[in-house]
Order: C-alpha cells, then structure tokens, then sequence
C-alpha cells in the first residue's frame, strides 16, 4: 500500500485496472515485447496524475479513459501492490501547479481511440499504418491516460514519456529505469 503521504500533486500513479479492456492493455504491452524483444513491463495499463488530498485525506487524480478527461477517488489505486509511482522523481513546485493547472484545463478532453489503435498496431509491429502525432505545442484536441500525463510533464517541463505514443509501459519503464518508483513493497 503506497501511503497517501507519499504522493503529491503532480505525481503519476501506474495502475493496474480491472476488466477486459486491461487485460488487453496488459496483453498488447507483452506481445509487444515478445515482437519487439525488449524487456517491456505489462503488468499495470493505466496512468492517473495526482492532483489533491482533500480535507478527508482522500487523493484525488484526473485521468484520461472513454468518457473524457475526469476525476477519480485513488484510494484503490493507492492500496494496489501493482501501483508504481513517480514520487521519487524531483519536480519543483512550479512545475507540480503546471502539471495540476494543465490537468484542470483538460478536464473533458474526449478519449483518443486513433492513439489506442495506433497502441494495437504497434503491438504486432503494424505501427507504419498509423501517424498519431500531435500537431504543434498547443493541448491536444484527445488523450489517453499515458499521453495526457506525458504532454502535462513535456509542458511542465519535466522528464516523461512523452507524445501521443506514450503508454503505460512506458511510463513504467521511465519510472523504474530512473529509480523514481514508490511501489506498494517499497512503501510497506
């Protein structure tokens, strides 16, 4: 269980999320590892960013998923052993109010399904199919949850997977491979 004073605004939370749709997440990440050969991580599908603890010590994060850009409640976020996070990672003060002000100002973003079919090309190696870049430095017009926290970070000025490519694996590998994590072991 990672505790709720070991996050802090602007801080991204790795998930594993229930249900069909992450499990194909999950499933895509290790196909393209077996297509790819790298050691890829497939074990959470999901990106929120923190953006509060309210007066009842309850986190809250906004996310992209189907339905826009929202909130969540990241109790059950918090208390899975799968949750990696970021919180290890130094960000200034400044730069955690660009990445809670941008994630406001995102709120209701519609969800990217060209990214997320662009995601599944890449999978099997079909990524030639798809050009799923962003034009120019203004927010993007759709999200998922892994580019959204990778265009607050590239806005903010922070180091991050980055684009609208940006999955969760990546985040994970960027999190793990600079050392930044906080996981449920390491916080127990």
């Amino acid at each position: 269980m990672i505790t709720t004073t070991a996050v802090r605004p602007g801080d991204v939370l790795a998930v594993r999320s229930p249900g069909t749709a992450g499990r194909l997440i999950r499933f895509g990440a290790a196909v393209r590892e077996l297509v790819s050969g790298s050691a890829e991580p497939n074990m959470d599908n999901h990106i929120a960013v923190v953006h509060h603890t309210d007066k009842a010590g309850t986190v809250w994060c906004l996310e992209g998923r189907p339905g826009g850009v929202g909130w969540r409640d990241a109790s059950d976020y918090l208390r899975s052993p799968w949750t990696v996070t970021n919180a290890g990672q130094p960000k200034t003060d400044d730069q955690r109010k660009i990445v809670c002000s941008g994630a406001l100002a995102m709120i209701g973003t519609p969800y990217d399904w060209v990214g997320i079919a662009a995601d599944a090309a890449a999978a099997v190696d079909l990524s030639a199919l798809f050009a799923p870049k962003w034009p120019g430095s203004r927010p993007p017009g759709e999200v998922v949850c892994s580019s959204l926290a990778g265009w607050l970070y590239q806005h903010a000025g922070l180091a991050g997977p980055a684009g609208r490519e940006a999955t969760p694996a990546d985040w994970v590998a960027f999190i793990v491979s600079h050392g930044y994590q906080n996981t449920a072991e390491a916080a127990a």
